[in-house]
């Protein structure tokens, strides 16, 4: 009886720490940065130009810049939605980088721009996390500081081509 006890109290260890490893495994899977296979060329008011990260699905969209802890000077992810939406807010949850958001409406010029927006931590609680809000069918994320060194302005076009998801 005494082994028999052993040998259950053994099994159910295992369990318990294989059950343990398949969960620790898990939640590192989804605080992973996701990879984006999608690019497109934007060309700013000024003439310059960057290749940017395309996210156009509810997936991908939600993913957005999560769990990044650097990004490239000169990278920017255009989030694209199926239609114009009047007041769309973005949130900075699980995002660790500092952002400029700019918010781009279907005429493709840029309706508001928030820029050096507090990057969230593993603690930072729902109600702390920084929002924007502004009108937009497109958004694009750029490292901090990139609105001003590109010289974003409201109401500057930018030029880029990318088909518009279905609803």
């Amino acid at each position: 009886m005494e082994r028999r006890t052993r040998l259950i109290r053994a099994v159910s260890a295992a369990w318990v720490l294989g059950a343990v490893a398949m969960l620790a495994a898990a939640a590192a899977a989804t605080a992973a940065p996701q990879v984006v296979s999608r690019r497109a060329d934007l060309r700013f008011a000024s003439g310059r130009k960057m290749a940017v990260d395309v996210v156009d699905t509810p997936a991908s969209r939600e993913a957005g810049l999560m769990y990044r802890k650097s990004l490239p000077r000169d990278y920017g992810m255009l989030f694209v939605f199926p239609i114009e939406i009047g007041d769309m807010t973005f949130w900075m949850k699980n995002t660790w980088v500092s952002l400029d958001i700019v918010f781009i409406g279907a005429d493709k010029r840029i309706t508001r721009i928030h820029q050096r927006m507090r990057p969230s931590t593993e603690k930072t609680t729902d109600e702390e996390v920084a929002r924007a809000r502004g009108p937009a069918q497109y958004v694009l994320e750029l490292p901090a500081g990139a609105a001003r060194r590109y010289k974003l302005k409201v109401e500057q076009p930018l030029d880029f081509a990318v088909p518009v998801p279905e609803r």
